[in-house]
């Protein structure tokens, strides 16, 4: 596990301004198209009472929920889109058995909207009125519409460059569009690039899985059962060789597998690992409005060795076409006999992709290389595309994926392509209060949080963090080297489906780093925690959370860790947002 204690990044190239002046690593994606304004609610103050880094969900809800309350609130977004995973391919919406309970808020007025327009248009699957299913470009224009109706200063394609600090107090954002000031400021990008800026202690990778003394109340309390490296697992069940020349060791493994380490991890060992990244991709199966699946430049078939020897030696035994290829129905097409879906990875092999070189070093790559990493999950999954529908090894998914394109009426400034890079998880707040894995399953070893702000909703749910050649004994009783993932956690799920309560000291830091910064998404919580919080509906209670805190917080003249919770709680409920069963 990486831990950055306050101050820089260590790589960052760092520069003393009156206290802590950062170089930046912006989160902007790769812009497709010109800028027509930077700034277009409003001419930019000289002050702004709050400023909120990210056009994310939570950084809508943020801001709207400042600007509700009465403050002057800018919205900075590194992009040129807002709406983050919402808008940009994530419409199946994760809520958990029981999220519909307590989506509440900003976020239960957010998908209330959208449930409006996707039943004017007809295009429901379900009861439009308990739906969470919904079309990009319409999340999309609700959340325009909600930060204009706030009033709220939106500037977009702004590159976030140096973060001034007196102390403990952040004065002053230096960014590609000029400088800017507020009273308080809020991180809700998916990177956490003004928390690091900010020197603002943070982790990334997995905590170790402390191993206690059952009579050790204290201990017990960070023990997390399923904190650190988890057991290997067969892709599908299935024995795959790793080597480019099977058996051959020495002839190196196929693309994007690990070679065999020298120790092999063992369960519950910590390290530096996060879990996969992807895009989420909507596409259709209406010939009316499909973009085809086509060869990228670039292509190169080895790349995708892994998953047509998966593929070859799971048919007959296993459906492969559900395994790899799963997209889920989100509403109907202009021609009711389709549909648009929301396609995610698999647990499996898939859209996933892991390397050492690609999302285990996003989050900290100056911003160049993080465009080329896009570029490069971009150039993946289009291939894998492309030979899912070419390559007879993948047998019968040559038919069902060529019947599938991208859709023409969904990002259309770039084919069908969607805006927002799904980074699952990055860095992650060390804070007022870490939430581990004993506060998601309220198993009695903490003590209640009293602090809520909002309720998690979803169970544990990690992708696998590696790919690699290890060690496994063979059908033939042979043992021997076979492709394995690591990682996966899916469940336990909460007990009773129970939501659970988030502590307003998790979107706080310290308050010897940082007196005037909420976090609402890269918040403080334990790896394994941090896997059931990450779902979007969850980020939008948080944002709200946090626009209003900021709010009383400029109102009240006090630091965000004296803020009064009383007065904060007060204001959420009274604004509709669930904080209790």
């Amino acid at each position: 596990m990486k831990y950055h204690p306050s101050g820089a990044p260590s790589s960052f190239v760092g520069a003393v301004v009156v206290s802590v002046v950062c170089v930046v690593l912006s989160a902007a994606p790769t812009l497709t198209q010109p800028l027509k304004t930077s700034q277009e609610n409003g001419a930019r103050a000289d002050r702004t009472d709050v400023v909120v880094f990210g056009a994310t969900p939570a950084g809508v809800t943020a801001a709207v929920a400042a600007a509700r309350a009465g403050q002057r609130v800018r919205l900075l977004e590194p992009g040129i889109k807002v709406g983050g995973m919402v808008s940009g391919g994530l419409s199946n919406t994760d809520t958990g058995p029981r999220g519909p309970e307590v989506i509440s808020g900003l976020a239960g007025e957010f998908f209330s909207r959208v449930r409006k327009i996707e039943q004017a248009r007809g295009v429901c699957i379900k009861n439009c009125e308990s739906s969470y299913f919904f079309e990009p470009h319409v999340a999309e224009q609700v959340f325009e519409d909600m930060i204009r109706e706030a009033g709220v200063a939106l500037e977009r394609s702004v590159q976030l460059l140096k973060v001034e600090k007196q102390g403990a107090t952040i004065t002053r954002l230096i960014t590609s569009r000029g400088d800017v000031r507020a009273s308080v400021f809020i991180d809700a990008s998916y990177e956490g690039d003004l928390m690091a800026l900010a020197g603002v202690q943070y982790q990334i990778g997995r905590e170790p899985r402390r191993m206690t003394a059952a009579n050790d109340p204290v201990a017990l309390a960070l023990h997390e059962d399923h904190a650190g490296v988890q057991g290997f697992l067969l892709p599908l069940g299935i024995h795959v060789d790793p080597y480019r020349m099977p058996g051959n060791a020495a002839s190196g493994t196929i693309a994007f597998i690990e070679p065999r380490p020298e120790r092999m991890p063992e369960t519950g060992d910590g390290d530096s690992r996060v879990m996969a990244y992807t895009y989420r991709l909507c596409v259709t199966d209406d010939p009316a409005n499909r973009i085809p699946f086509s060869r990228p430049e670039n292509y190169t078939a080895s790349d995708f060795e892994v998953h047509a020897r998966l593929a070859a030696a799971a048919a007959p035994k296993v459906d492969i076409v559900r395994s790899m290829f799963n997209p889920s129905p989100v509403v109907l097409s202009r021609d009711p006999r389709y549909f648009k879906y929301d396609l995610n990875s698999t647990l499996n092999l898939s859209t996933d992709l892991n390397a050492d070189d690609l999302n285990q070093a996003y989050v900290e790559a100056p911003q160049a290389r993080r465009e080329q990493i896009q570029r490069t999950y971009r150039r993946f999954i289009q291939g894998l595309l492309y030979a899912w529908q070419t390559d007879r090894r993948f047998g019968a998914l040559n038919e069902r994926v060529s019947r599938f394109g991208y859709c023409a009426d969904e990002f259309k400034d770039d084919g069908g392509w969607p805006h927002q890079f799904y980074v699952r998880v990055g860095r992650r707040m060390i804070g007022e209060y870490v939430m581990n894995e004993n506060d998601v399953m309220r198993n009695g070893r903490r003590e209640p949080i009293r602090d809520a702000i909002a309720l998690g909703t979803y169970a544990l749910a990690a992708h696998a963090h590696r790919y690699l050649a290890a060690p496994v004994e063979w059908p033939d009783g042979v043992r021997r080297d076979a492709v394995v993932l690591e990682g996966t956690v899916i469940g336990p799920r909460l007990p009773d489906d129970e939501p659970y309560p988030i502590s307003y000291r998790a979107i706080t830091p310290r308050e010897t780093d940082a007196q005037n910064l909420l976090n609402p998404v890269t918040l403080s919580a334990t790896n394994i925690a941090y896997s059931s919080i990450r779902m979007e509906p969850t980020f939008m209670m948080l944002g709200e959370a946090a626009g209003t805190a900021a709010a009383l917080s400029v109102a009240s003249n006090v630091s965000v860790q004296a803020l009064d919770y009383t007065s904060l709680r007060q204001r959420l409920t009274g604004n509709g947002l669930r904080l209790a069963r």
